[in-house]
């Protein structure tokens, strides 16, 4: 392991080394030498985080509970993001093409977004699934694989996907709660019908393979005192849609557990 408080975070997009540049200058004038690691995807992320590579890992809901898989359920998170807990799938349609409920959906076109993408893909179809309904069985679903890798956190296969269902390509798609909420903020959703929404579940966090450590212990704090009104922190903050961190809440990973413990979710053709 190289010198400092190595943290890894996946580059899904340019803007992810400027939001821990700036991070690392704060944090070294607060005395904590943090040295983040980028990545392309997340499954190197975690290879080198079990490596011993990392110090701790700025990982998806996925990511997380990958770690957990290959650790026997022995690794550790030390916080996430006030907007990380209660994330929602939501299943979408044109409000004017009389899709009011999941029976609406049955043989019709449904779109969902990357293989890897818990929000878009994997816990929907969870979810669907212990709600008596198979969306490989009952819808004509239709997977785009466009970000492979980065867990769907570009959101480019939720946007495509929904830009299709505008075209009457597809009949719904699965957005995420904070796609839908980006949406709406623009004025774009007044066309869009909810038909469906999943269960609670929480989104990112910071894995460890150990918590009890000094330095988690002084990188955590630190974390915790970072304020959202502090010229220095405010712009890369924003970046990364937090105006808080928090503790790490386990509890709004379990249908993710359940889901990839259940084996691989795989509905339409990417």
């Amino acid at each position: 392991m190289g010198g400092g408080y190595q943290l890894g975070a996946v580059v899904y997009h340019p803007k992810v080394e400027q939001i821990w540049q700036e991070f690392s200058a704060w944090f070294a004038d607060q005395g904590l030498d943090l040295a983040p690691r980028y990545y392309d995807s997340y499954e190197e992320q975690i290879d080198d985080l079990l490596d011993g590579g990392l110090d701790t890992a700025w990982s998806t809901n996925l990511a997380h509970v990958r770690v957990l898989e290959r650790t026997d359920g022995k690794a550790g998170a030390l916080a996430m993001r006030d907007t990380d807990r209660g994330w929602r799938s939501h299943l979408v349609a044109l409000a004017t093409a009389g899709i009011a409920r999941l029976d609406d959906l049955a043989g019709r076109r449904v779109g969902f977004g990357d293989a890897d993408s818990p929000q878009a893909h994997i816990l929907p179809v969870h979810a669907l699934r212990a709600e008596g309904v198979d969306p490989a069985q009952e819808f004509r679903a239709d997977r785009l694989d466009r970000d492979l890798g980065k867990h769907g956190d570009t959101a480019g296969a939720e946007l495509a996907q929904l830009a299709r269902v505008r075209a009457r390509d597809l009949d719904a798609c699965v957005v995420s709660s904070v796609t839908l909420d980006a949406v709406k903020r623009q004025g774009d959703a007044d066309e869009l019908t909810t038909v469906w929404t999943s269960p609670p579940f929480h989104h990112c966090c910071f894995t460890v393979l150990d918590d009890t450590s000094e330095e988690h212990d002084r990188f955590r704090r630190l974390l915790f005192s970072m304020d959202v009104t502090d010229p220095r922190l405010c712009e890369p903050m924003e970046l990364e849609y937090v105006n808080r961190w928090v503790p790490f809440d386990p509890d709004g990973y379990g249908d993710l557990i359940a889901a990839v413990a259940a084996g691989p979710v795989v509905v339409g053709d990417g």
